[in-house]
């Protein structure tokens, strides 16, 4: 039976060890979820996160905090905010917190600790409020906050959907079982050959966990 020999196998193509590093496709298939977008768009929204390379020849990969941050700016997006504005928001974080290299994958941005502020059709706005015309963008900011886990301010792991989590630190920053080292793509392998109950015995998982996994795939195919 197809299961357990799959854990440890699937990773992601050229990531590195606790960086989570990701090809821009393998980036926007994770971000493009159940997102009626397309892959030119996400490609527009992740020079926000990280502009493009001088050099038109260098691919250029996206580690763990860019993905963070491109998933933040798909969710201003999702509730109507421009790009400009998304830029915006960004600079502003960018000009109050110089020292951090990914504001929108730092505690500082999910919290009320720290008003943030930029300046909007001539007057000043605060983002992380609950000012006439921020609602959307701070419900957008809160609900993110609460998938995420932070270690020293910083963005540690994603819990993407319900039983799947992303951690830079497990098996490269592919998608895996919360809890687990298992590759999504294990389970959806071995889903491939074997029934998910024996999938789920193989794994020593839940039928609701294996599920789960296949979800996740139908939802970033």
């Amino acid at each position: 039976m197809a299961a357990k020999k799959h854990a440890d196998s699937e990773v992601a193509t050229g990531a590195a060890m606790g960086a989570g590093i990701y090809s821009f496709p393998q980036a926007a298939q994770i971000v493009e979820r159940n997102r009626d977008v397309s892959r030119a768009q996400i490609r527009r929204w992740m020079t926000v996160v990280k502009p493009p390379t001088p050099d038109k020849n260098t691919s250029a990969t996206i580690g763990f905090l860019d993905l963070i941050g491109l998933e933040m700016v798909c969710r201003f997006r999702d509730r109507g905010a421009s790009l400009q504005r998304v830029r915006r928001v960004l600079d502003g974080m960018r000009e109050r917190f110089p020292d951090i290299q990914h504001p929108l994958a730092h505690e500082s941005f999910y919290t009320d600790g720290h008003s943030v502020w930029i300046e909007f059709q001539g007057h000043a706005e605060e983002i992380l409020g609950d000012r006439k015309g921020q609602r959307a963008i701070t419900s957008a900011i809160k609900t993110f906050a609460e998938e995420i886990q932070f270690v020293d301010e910083r963005a540690a792991s994603w819990d993407i959907a319900e039983w799947i989590e992303i951690n830079p630190r497990i098996c490269f920053g592919a998608p895996v079982v919360a809890g687990t080292r298992i590759p999504v793509k294990s389970i959806v392998a071995s889903l491939a050959e074997d029934s998910p109950e024996e999938v789920a015995r193989g794994f020593n998982l839940s039928v609701t966990r294996v599920k789960a996994c296949a979800e996740f795939t139908r939802q970033t195919a």
